[in-house]
C-alpha cells in the first residue's frame, strides 16, 4: 500500500505542475513502455514540459513506478521452502567426549576450496538499446511489464490506480488464451479423447477406425468424471480404480482396432497455426485482435520470389556476358 501512495502522490505533484501537458506526457511515456523510444528521448521530451526547478517530480515519479512494479514481481516471485534446521538446535547437548590429540592433519585442513568463479562463463548482458519486447523476445510478459502498461492505460483513462490483483488476472488470462489456442492447434494433428464431452484429454490417441467390428464394442470407462459411487446404504465412496492389468488391455485393444500405425509427429509451424485460428475463429473473439494475428502470420510465411531476389536477371546478364565473349551458352 506504500508503494502506491507514493505513486499516486508523486502522479498528483506531476500532474498539478504539467497541467494540460499531462496528456502529452503520458503520451511519451506509452511510447517508452512500447519501446517505441529510447530512454533518453522520453528524458527529453519530458524536460522541454518542466521547468529545472521542478524536473525532480519526473524522477520521483519513474521512480515509484518502479518501485511498485519491482514490488509487484517480488511478491507473485514463488518463495523458497525454509531450510532444515541445524541438528544442533534440535538435539540437546550432550556431554562432549575429548579425543586425544592427533598430529596427524585431517582432511579438511588439507582440504583446499575452489573459487567456482573461476570456471563460470562470463555472463554477456544485452544493452539497453538492444532489449525488446515480450512479442520479439517470444516470452510472456512478467508482472512488472504488466503493472507498468496498465498503469499508463489507466491514467490515459482518467482513473487515478489499478489494483495489483488486476495484472495477476491480466497474466493468467493471457495463459489460458495462449493454452486453448495450443489445445486446438494439437488436436487438429492427432487424435483425442473428450471428457464429460467438454474437456480434452488424451492427446496423441489412435482413431478407431469405425469399419471394424471390435472398435464398436470398446467401452471407454475413463470419458465420464466418477469420483464417488452411492452404495446400497446411501453413502458416497470413492469409486474403485481398475487395476493395472484392465487398463493395459484396453490399451492393446485400442491399438489393435485403429486405423493405421501412428505416423511421426513433426513439429508444429507456422501453418499449422494459421489453419487453425482460420477454422476456429471464436479462439481469439476480439476482431481487433484476431485480424493483425492472422495478417502477422501471413507475412512471416511469405518469402520474396526468384524475380524480387534477382536471380533471373543475374542469370540472363551472364549468358549475355557469355554470348558477347563468344563462349558458348549451355
Amino acid at each position: 500500500m506504500a508503494a502506491s501512495t507514493d505513486l499516486v502522490a508523486a502522479k498528483k505533484n506531476l500532474a498539478e505542475v504539467l497541467g494540460d501537458d499531462m496528456k502529452s506526457y503520458l503520451h511519451h511515456l506509452k511510447l517508452w513502455f512500447r519501446m517505441k523510444i529510447a530512454k533518453e528521448e522520453f528524458d527529453k521530451e519530458a524536460r522541454k514540459l518542466l521547468t529545472s526547478q521542478t524536473v525532480h517530480l519526473h524522477n520521483e515519479f519513474l521512480l515509484a513506478i518502479f518501485s511498485k512494479c519491482h514490488s509487484l514481481s517480488l511478491a507473485s516471485a514463488p518463495k523458497a521452502e525454509p531450510g532444515i534446521s541445524s541438528s544442533s538446535k534440535l538435539l540437546k547437548r550432550g556431554k562432549v567426549k575429548r579425543k586425544p590429540a592427533t598430529v596427524r592433519s585431517s582432511f579438511q585442513q588439507r582440504f583446499v576450496p575452489v573459487n567456482p568463479m573461476s570456471c563460470a562463463v562470463t555472463a554477456t548482458y544485452k544493452d539497453v538499446k538492444d532489449l525488446e519486447f515480450a512479442g520479439r523476445e517470444m516470452c510472456l510478459p512478467d508482472m512488472s511489464m504488466l503493472q507498468g502498461r496498465l498503469l499508463v492505460c489507466a491514467w490515459e483513462a482518467g482513473l487515478t490506480n489499478v489494483e495489483e490483483a488486476v495484472a495477476t488476472l491480466v497474466m493468467q488470462s493471457v495463459e489460458v488464451q495462449l493454452k486453448n489456442i495450443i489445445t486446438e492447434l494439437i488436436s487438429r494433428r492427432n487424435g483425442y479423447k473428450l471428457r464429460e464431452g467438454r474437456f480434452k484429454f488424451a492427446m496423441g490417441e489412435p482413431v478407431p477406425n469405425p469399419y471394424t467390428r471390435h472398435s464398436q464394442l470398446l467401452r471407454d470407462r475413463t470419458l465420464e468424471s466418477e469420483a464417488t459411487t452411492v452404495n446400497s446404504v446411501g453413502h458416497h465412496v470413492p469409486a474403485r480404480r481398475f487395476p493395472e492389468e484392465v487398463n493395459e488391455g484396453y490399451r492393446a485393444q485400442t491399438l489393435a482396432a485403429s486405423t493405421s500405425k501412428p505416423e511421426p509427429r513433426y513439429p508444429s509451424t507456422l501453418y499449422n497455426l494459421l489453419e487453425t485460428l482460420q477454422t476456429y475463429p471464436n479462439l481469439i473473439p476480439n476482431h481487433a485482435v484476431y485480424a493483425p494475428a492472422v495478417e502477422r502470420i501471413i507475412h512471416r510465411l511469405w518469402h520474396p520470389s526468384h524475380e524480387e531476389l534477382g536471380h533471373f536477371e543475374s542469370a540472363e546478364n551472364n549468358n549475355l556476358q557469355k554470348q558477347a565473349s563468344g563462349s558458348p551458352v549451355r
